[in-house]
């Protein structure tokens, strides 16, 4: 059968089983194959599809900010596949400060490279395509206090940051309560017109996640301490803030009951299997350079909850899905791959996976060793599968 006598149906069949790099090849072969290529459709197509392949056989990548040693040692972004070695990505072009960098996302293959303060530094960056834009800066630029955001709007095809809190611009200084946002389809920012939960001024900048293109944040009221669930003098709880990207609105979402009493600890938000999670682990650190033995033979429980997907008119609910440990040495909660893999970041700054369902235990070197001082510890990994999503538009 000749190529061009291909039906669509099988055409696209064929090509959506490609990677990213032989379907940019593929974009000159004629108008018809750049015209579909580029499409919303395929695009989505393509980026679920490679997500569900790799879930099931095991093959996502992970995205991860480590530490490299070295005379030009700091940090750099990496990919982490499940049995090749790490491969370092070149964001040199950016410009942007590794060590303060925070990665939100990703989202459809997209991520938001993030450096908040004067003068903020925003970047969209497909690592599959090779692709940065960066973007101009807000109108507001004194960061007081604000958080950031990054999703797609499917209604519009569009993605978006969001941004939102205490802050100022121009001279003479005046602080604002104030929601900006920026739309890749315009290349700009705007300020939106909706009402800020201002009242949850801290949201973990370690806490949040995008999901189904809206994101969410693990948030906090003023004068209310970080790692104690309870009430604040307000009568404040601790809550989730979430941000749809297509009705540009805030909502809050009650966190799982165990977070509502006087607990220390972490509370991280992941996605598992296609569903928010909560992962709640005590605080404490196991780094056996900085305390004592016996100090790092702390042991802790993480436990996995889920949010149930309910009826719109049913009340939030959440279900502890899982209990991993006691576990000896392991300091923090990274997340989860596609295929359940657990993620936490051991005492010496190091990465290793707990499969949920198997119990398979397994250790990744993604820092580079330092003799007699270990890595700087708090990985930021995400999970992520690369798209055709152009933010060269």
């Amino acid at each position: 059968m000749e190529i061009e006598n291909l039906s669509d149906e099988l055409l696209i069949e064929i090509l959506w089983r490609l990677p990213v790099k032989s379907l940019l090849q593929l974009k000159s072969v004629c108008k018809y194959w750049y015209d579909l290529l580029q499409s919303p459709y395929f695009i989505n197509l393509h980026h679920d599809r490679a997500a569900s392949i790799a879930a099931e056989e095991n093959t996502d990548c992970l995205l991860v900010k480590r530490f490299i040693s070295g005379d030009e040692g700091g940090f750099t972004l990496s990919f982490v596949p499940n049995e090749t070695p790490v491969e370092d990505m070149d964001v040199s072009s950016t410009g942007l400060d590794m060590k303060n960098l925070r990665i939100l996302g990703p989202c459809n293959g997209v991520v938001c490279l993030t450096i908040s303060g004067f003068n903020s530094s925003i970047v969209l960056w497909n690592p599959s395509m090779k692709e940065f834009r960066v973007l101009p800066q807000p109108s507001y630029k004194n960061d007081h206090m604000s958080s950031w955001g990054f999703g797609y709007d499917p209604y519009r095809d569009d993605y978006k940051v969001v941004r939102f809190g205490m802050m100022s611009r121009g001279l003479p200084i005046k602080i604002d309560e104030a929601v900006e946002m920026y739309d890749l389809s315009t290349d700009s920012w705007r300020v939106v017109d909706t009402e800020s939960p201002v009242e949850y001024v801290h949201c973990f900048h370690d806490s949040n996640v995008s999901w189904n293109g809206d994101f969410f944040w693990y948030a906090y009221p003023q004068g209310y301490h970080r790692h104690v669930c309870g009430a604040d003098q307000h009568g404040l709880s601790a809550v989730i803030i979430t941000f749809s990207m297509s009705n540009e609105v805030f909502e809050e979402i009650p966190v799982p009951e165990v977070c509502s009493s006087d607990q220390h600890g972490e509370n991280k938000l992941f996605v598992l299997n296609d569903s928010l999670a909560m992962v709640i682990y005590p605080k404490g650190w196991s780094n056996p350079f900085w305390f004592a033995p016996e100090e790092f033979s702390f042991q802790k429980s993480f436990d996995i909850w889920v949010l149930n997907e309910e009826d719109e008119d049913a009340d939030v609910s959440w279900t502890k899905k899982f209990t991993i440990g006691p576990l000896q040495g392991v300091d923090w909660a990274l997340g989860f791959r596609l295929n359940g893999e657990f993620l936490v970041e051991n005492g010496y700054g190091q990465m290793m996976s707990h499969n949920l369902y198997t119990r398979e235990r397994k250790e990744y070197q993604v820092h580079d060793q330092v003799q007699d001082h270990p890595p700087p510890p708090n990985l930021q990994v995400l999970p992520y599968t690369e798209s055709l999503v152009s933010v060269k538009r």
